[in-house]
């Protein structure tokens, strides 16, 4: 079996959790291209398809190669500046933190990441980049009593 980093496990995580974002974004993209929605009344027009039909639609089982090929990549690049050994801890946290504000927005409310999009991430993060079971250290604040009690003053 091969070795791989975590910045890698983490990059193919992400990629296969967002493809259905993914294919979302890039139907809706192609559709928006100039003379695409004239091929598709045309398409409509000739019966052959439902008018509910859409060449983005059409095409997004494409994008799966889509995201592997250029997603992970880039994704592993932007990931260079955070130490490998960081990165489960970072995403679980993220994860949770996300989970705990209800939901998750990216790119100015585009793409929106509800609770249960965050539990399967959450699932996949435990499946493949899992992380050892860490409290963290609780920072003290005032002074510690030598005796263990609270003073009487």
């Amino acid at each position: 079996m091969a070795n791989y980093s975590n910045r890698q496990i983490l990059a193919a995580v992400l990629s296969k959790w967002a493809q259905p974002a993914i294919r979302q974004l890039a139907g809706q993209r192609l559709s928006s291209l100039p003379g695409v929605a004239n091929i598709e009344a045309k398409i409509r027009q000739t019966g052959w398809v439902s008018q509910m039909w859409s060449l983005g639609d059409e095409i997004s089982p494409l994008v799966q190669g889509l995201s592997s090929s250029i997603v992970e990549p880039l994704l592993i690049k932007y990931l260079q500046g955070v130490p490998d050994d960081a990165l489960p801890q970072l995403a679980h946290n993220i994860v949770n933190d996300a989970i705990k504000n209800g939901g998750l927005t990216l790119f100015e409310g585009a793409v929106e990441f509800e609770f249960e999009d965050l539990e399967e991430l959450k699932k996949l993060l435990r499946y493949n980049l899992p992380i050892a079971e860490y409290k963290g250290y609780e920072v003290i604040t005032e002074e510690p009593n030598p005796l263990g009690e609270e003073s009487a003053e």
